[in-house]
């Protein structure tokens, strides 16, 4: 293995002989390389946990997202069934009373047709308040 040498400031190098002194005291002999060796070992190994957290942020920032988007559509196709519906009860009396042929997929659809509307005309069931 190849030597390489390490300038260090004089406030590494006084906690770094700070350090071996420590260790030599508690009985356990240790090199300046094998003190190195350690911190750059602990170093990585931080480096690689600070990397596995920001990609578990990033992924459950996504899924976060993902669920407010559903939750979103969830909430909007509920608001128009419920404009569908309350507009249905009163229309639906007065279109049998006027138009006894009319099919009840037409007047449906007609309805489902006036839901939407309405449920996009009012400004606090938009998507776009959701973020």
């Amino acid at each position: 293995m190849a030597k390489h040498t390490f300038e260090l400031t004089t406030e590494a190098s006084a906690m770094l002989k700070q350090y071996r002194e420590n260790r030599r005291s508690l009985g356990v002999k240790v090199s300046y390389n094998d003190i190195a060796s350690e911190a750059i070992k602990l170093y990585c190994l931080s480096q690689q946990r600070d990397r596995a957290e920001e990609i578990f942020e990033k992924a459950m920032e996504h899924r976060f997202q993902k669920f407010e988007s559903r939750l979103a559509s969830m909430v909007a196709a509920v608001g128009v069934d419920v404009a569908m519906i309350l507009s249905e009860t009163l229309e639906t009396i007065a279109a049998y009373e006027e138009n006894q042929g009319k099919k009840y997929q037409d007047i449906y659809q007609e309805l489902r047709q006036e839901g939407v509307a309405l449920f996009n005309r009012h400004r606090a069931f938009k998507l776009d308040a959701f973020k």
